[in-house]
């Protein structure tokens, strides 16, 4: 397997080594794992984390990596409440939320922080498609993304974060918050 043979065959500029023993099936797995070693070594690829793989020239969004980067999880919290205009501080990390473990995922694209969340709270997220990649990323809707801040964060007042609920749904927020402790329905009140 060359680098050649790897563009040509990859429809998608971000890849695991389990994709390429698929795409390349008469390959030994021990192979394909030397050479993605010699082209990482040769900066023909980057390795994101062990068996992760993007391409240099990859023009791919954050949240896609973020999502790639460990998994199951959604891009939420600070970054998806700035990506909506609910609050004004942009993150210089990408955040999100996952029902496994906390989590800090240093690479050479960025730092990503991901914050467990309750098995029963991962929900209310929505697919987008990255036009540069072809490749969805999941975030939270940015009521969900509210709910993750204040119970994540432990915000006791959101008059204090300079958060601009005009956009939000009431409706939603009303109905996504009867999952979450009655702490956060409070502060939501205030």
């Amino acid at each position: 397997m060359r680098l050649s043979d790897l563009k040509l065959s990859l429809k998608v500029p971000i890849f695991t080594g389990s994709d390429l023993v698929k795409i390349f099936p008469f390959e030994p797995k021990n192979h394909i794992n030397t050479q993605l070693k010699r082209m990482s070594s040769r900066k023909d690829l980057i390795n994101l984390k062990r068996y992760l793989y993007v391409f240099p020239d990859a023009k791919l969004d954050e949240f896609v990596l973020a999502n790639r980067i460990y998994a199951p999880s959604y891009v939420s919290l600070e970054s998806a409440l700035n990506t909506y205009g609910i609050i004004p501080d942009i993150t210089a990390n990408v955040t999100s939320v996952s029902p496994v473990t906390s989590k800090k995922a240093r690479t050479s694209k960025g730092m990503f922080l991901y914050s467990k969340i309750n098995k029963n709270l991962f929900f209310g997220f929505k697919s987008v498609l990255d036009q540069n990649s072809g490749l969805y990323y999941q975030i939270a809707l940015p009521e969900k993304a509210l709910l993750d801040y204040i119970y994540i964060r432990k915000v006791k007042n959101i008059r204090e974060n300079r958060i601009d609920l005009s956009g939000l749904s009431i409706k939603v927020l009303t109905k996504f918050s009867t999952f979450f402790p009655n702490w956060v329905r409070k502060v939501l009140k205030s």
